[in-house]
């Protein structure tokens, strides 16, 4: 069978800050989704043409909670134009958000930060985060969400469990490289694995070099992970027979800017190149197949026992166009 090919977008605002200096920041909605660039949308707007002129859906996690600051819209409005435009809406919760309910949010910070970790949360707690989240969508006009993926992607066995309890059967809530979970059994690289009675799709990740006897793990993502590392991640997953491989990115990564207001913004060249390959190469290349999580048949298939690899000559080339990238932003 082909290996499925899963390009998965988190979609949120930005805190901009305002955790940290509430006086002088405050979050940013639409501007840090749309990206607009002498008025045109060089975030969200470009990569869903990009998507659609190489045939492909993609799967957006839309993130329901900033509501307890922004109110309804406008996310729904975001949430609506991605149905709308035939791409996947699944649910993403980061519960951070939920601070901002607190009138004198701004007055606890130095008493009682606020949690995003939903690892440090009950499951009870989980359960009527999910079941605002679905709430929302119903606002929305849009289906439930079938599929979870958490907020940075931190994760705990309490999250499957609230799943299960919340009747939520599939989940995208794993990145060992950005987040590694305490429990063992929730350390997974890739492929499509079973938890709890639910189906998680970890993001992928693999081995970029070895030093000292230790391996070096990156997750798949636009912006961290070059062109060249992942078509060879792409080509050796399909000849090992790997059942699923995510790439995560955000509208955001498309674009630089100068702070965290989005006042300032420049084109991404290098992250636009990568997800232009990546899309032609998943559309043409034999033995690939382009799916979105909440649609794909339920079935579990483990990953190798061992990473996906790449050349440490790649790893040290990716380092060094990213620091490049990074700092100069008319590149």
């Amino acid at each position: 069978m082909p290996t499925r090919v899963h390009i998965t977008v988190d979609t949120e605002f930005n805190i901009a800050g305002a955790f940290r200096d509430p006086q002088s920041h405050q979050p940013v909605g639409p501007p840090s989704v749309y990206c607009d660039i002498n008025g045109r949308s060089e975030g969200l707007g470009y990569l869903l043409d990009t998507l659609e002129a190489h045939g492909l859906r993609a799967t957006f996690y839309v993130e329901t909670l900033n509501i307890c600051f922004f109110g309804d819209e406008p996310m729904g409005a975001i949430a609506r134009e991605i149905a709308g435009r035939g791409h996947d809406v699944q649910l993403h919760l980061h519960p951070c958000w939920t601070y901002f309910e607190h009138e004198d949010w701004a007055e606890r910070l130095a008493h009682d930060p606020p949690n995003d970790d939903v690892t440090r949360r009950s499951v009870e707690e989980l359960v009527a985060l999910i079941e605002r989240g679905r709430e929302t969508f119903r606002r929305w006009g849009l289906p439930a969400p079938t599929v979870l993926r958490t907020g940075g992607l931190k994760v705990g066995l309490n999250v499957y469990q609230a799943m299960r309890r919340a009747g939520m059967g599939l989940a995208s809530n794993i990145g060992l490289a950005i987040y590694r979970p305490r429990e063992p059994e929730l350390q997974l690289l890739a492929g499509c694995h079973e938890i709890d009675g639910v189906l998680e799709f970890p993001v992928t990740t693999y081995c970029d070099f070895r030093l000292g006897g230790r391996s070096h793990y990156k997750t798949l993502t636009i912006t961290g992970t070059s062109w060249p590392e992942m078509r060879r991640l792409l080509t050796q997953a399909r000849d090992e027979g790997l059942s699923d491989v995510l790439v995560l990115t955000h509208p955001f990564e498309f674009v630089k800017h100068r702070d965290a207001a989005y006042r300032e913004l420049f084109v991404d060249r290098l992250n636009r190149r990568r997800l232009e390959q990546l899309c032609h190469f998943v559309q043409s290349e034999p033995g690939l197949e382009s799916v979105c999580t909440g649609e794909v048949p339920a079935r579990a298939s483990p990953g190798p026992d061992r990473p996906l690899t790449v050349p440490p000559a790649q790893a040290l080339a990716r380092m060094l166009s990213n620091w490049t990238n990074q700092r100069i932003l008319w590149l």
